[in-house]
């Protein structure tokens, strides 16, 4: 099979020919047809600081859809050959205090498909039969590539902020989990606010407007004194982290998405006199596919529009594109 390798040099990547997994009879393989290039794959092709745990080469890739083609030969379940399906990328311990709190998300020894070992950036992939999940027959194949980064969002809005109907809410921060985190806390009923900066626009910000999201530019807002029930921090960015906390009314909530490369200093004061929570949110629970499906069914006509199809030969480019933020969602197609 064809597989896009990351190096060992930072950014490189090389098109190899790699034989086909070779499956244990809990596993099934995958004809990969499309895979999303995720932040974590930036950072891993990057080697960012808090990703020297990725080993090199590796083929990265966990956002990924595509029918069952192959089962161990001891596996009798017949049925799943050439269902579609999309996959839950992390593997749990179920052991550690977390996982037997049911908090699978966090398991102090968590494994991620594409990260820790091979993953969907290549032609086929092998993955654990009980972490797939059935794609609706309405959903197309170039829409449910994006269910996994969806569930993230999900995640943040349901689980951790409880977002509720008519709640004043500020997304920070208009990357792919940024809309989808606006998108979600929508579908909750929310009054939604996404903020990006003026360059984010073409790329990124118009598309969560055409979702029917508000926008706002963060240079032209900047000292504005709209005040939120809660804000989801999704940018990445030390800096909009710190300022979001003056933009909270009191008693409101800090959620964070994002991971940060910079240390954050928060106005403990303001917070205390405020009752200001900060909450965080990681990863995704297995409940949250079968929603994301119902949203990305109920928005695909328009979601399609978010995303910039590359072949698997230009997976450099579209790592390339991605880190330049000149596309807002790149797709590697491996048909």
């Amino acid at each position: 099979m064809i597989a896009l390798v990351k190096t060992n040099t930072e950014n490189e990547f090389q098109i190899e020919h790699r034989p086909l997994p070779q499956l244990e009879i809990d596993e099934v393989l995958i004809k990969v047809d499309f895979c999303g290039i995720c932040g974590s794959d930036l950072h891993a092709a990057s080697h960012a600081n808090g990703y020297e745990f990725v080993p090199k080469p590796i083929i990265l890739g966990h956002e990924l859809v595509g029918p069952i083609v192959k089962l161990h030969p001891d596996n009798n379940k017949k049925e799943l050959l050439n269902v579609r399906v999309v996959v839950e990328p992390a593997l749990y311990c179920n052991n550690c205090e977390h996982c037997l709190n049911g908090q699978y998300n966090i398991c102090s020894n968590i494994k991620c498909l594409g990260l820790h070992y091979d993953g969907g950036m290549a032609e086929f992939v092998k993955v654990k039969m009980d972490k797939i999940h059935r794609i609706p027959e309405s959903l197309p194949s170039g829409v449910a590539v994006l269910t996994e980064p969806l569930t993230v969002a999900i995640h943040a809005v349901q689980a951790v902020g409880k977002v509720t109907d008519n709640m004043n809410v500020l997304v920070q921060g208009c990357g792919i989990i940024g809309i989808f985190v606006a998108l979600a806390a929508k579908n909750q009923g929310a009054k939604v606010t996404i903020s990006g900066l003026k360059k984010d626009w073409e790329s990124r910000l118009k598309y969560a407007e055409q979702l029917g999201i508000e926008t706002e530019i963060f240079e032209e807002h900047s000292n504005e004194k709209k005040y939120f029930d809660m804000i989801f921090e999704c940018s990445g960015s030390s800096i909009a982290a710190e300022k979001g906390i003056y933009r909270l009314k009191k008693g409101g909530k800090l959620v964070l998405v994002a991971l940060y490369e910079q240390e954050v200093k928060f106005p403990v004061n303001i917070m205390v006199r405020g009752e200001i929570n900060i909450l965080t949110s990681y990863a995704c629970s297995s409940s949250d596919y079968q929603k994301a499906f119902s949203i990305l069914d109920k928005y695909k006509n328009k979601i399609q529009n978010i995303v910039t199809i590359y072949s698997l030969k230009d997976g450099p480019q579209a790592f390339s594109d991605a880190r330049q933020q000149k596309v807002l969602k790149p797709i590697l197609k491996t048909l």
